[in-house]
């Protein structure tokens, strides 16, 4: 009697079966090649324009069209904020009667005057917190001992309160104007404001690959960060880093046209 093993017969492949399962096989591979690799373009291309968005400007706030107030310059002439529309410029709440309240801020702002001379679409604003005291004349005071004047370099008084809400709200600085013991304490940061209005701050990569972060160009700060022995990783001071960055900033604001 023969085993069950016996009666067994070697099985009889059919080559066009297999030709035709190699096939579909090597279809399912190609295609799988090509789903990768436009998964990989895409994921490059995602990545470049994250890169691009990185390297822009970064935008925090708009200044309404509609935020329209006059203000008194130094030379006692009248203006409206809507003279800065279409134009880059740098704004900053100041107390001139303090002036080491915005000692550092003052120096970046005068090598800002001096490195765009020749543009007429690029402003430096300088809003008085203390409007009661500090009057066209003590402006005009002010700017001469500077060196800066019109159209350039605005010193500016309005309303103590609107403008002390203006730099807190729509400029989006960290503190509102007050007075401590008689002295006056805000944010001297340096708001920068693009031809459509855009309040913008400079995008600063981080070490590592880190994701990058949005910077306020606070000069007191970074001078605070120098005091304290704190690196940038480079040759700048913190000031210094800041104030490269402000300018790369500008630069490319002033190559933008103003949106239709």
């Amino acid at each position: 009697m023969r085993s069950p093993a016996e009666n067994l017969e070697p099985a009889v492949r059919d080559p066009r079966k297999l030709r035709k399962t190699a096939l579909w096989l090597v279809l399912i591979m190609i295609a799988s090649g090509i789903g990768i690799f436009a998964a990989y373009v895409k994921w490059g291309r995602e990545q470049i324009a994250k890169q691009a968005e990185h390297a822009r400007p970064g935008i925090v706030g708009r200044i309404d069209d509609k935020a329209e107030f006059g203000v008194v310059r130094q030379d006692a002439s009248g203006a409206k904020i809507s003279d800065l529309f279409g134009k880059v410029w740098v704004v900053c709440g100041v107390a001139v009667n303090q002036p080491e309240s915005w000692e550092t801020t003052r120096e970046v702002l005068l090598r800002l005057n001096e490195r765009y001379a020749g543009r007429d679409d690029f402003r430096i604003v300088c809003f008085t917190v203390d409007p009661e005291h500090e009057q066209p004349a003590v402006l005009a005071r002010v700017a001469a001992e500077l060196g800066v004047d019109l159209p350039k370099w605005w010193f500016a008084a309005a309303g103590q309160e609107y403008v002390h809400k203006f730099l807190k709200n729509k400029l989006k600085l960290e503190q509102m104007p007050h007075q401590v013991d008689g002295k006056w304490l805000y944010d001297s940061s340096v708001v920068l404001v693009d031809r459509d209005r855009h309040i913008r701050r400079a995008v600063v990569p981080q070490k590592r690959g880190g994701p990058p972060y949005v910077a306020a160009f606070n000069f007191a700060e970074a001078r605070d960060w120098d005091g304290k022995g704190i690196k940038t990783g480079n040759d700048r001071s913190n000031v210094g880093q800041l104030e490269f960055l402000l300018i790369q900033t500008i630069d490319e604001l002033l190559a933008q046209p103003v949106t239709p």
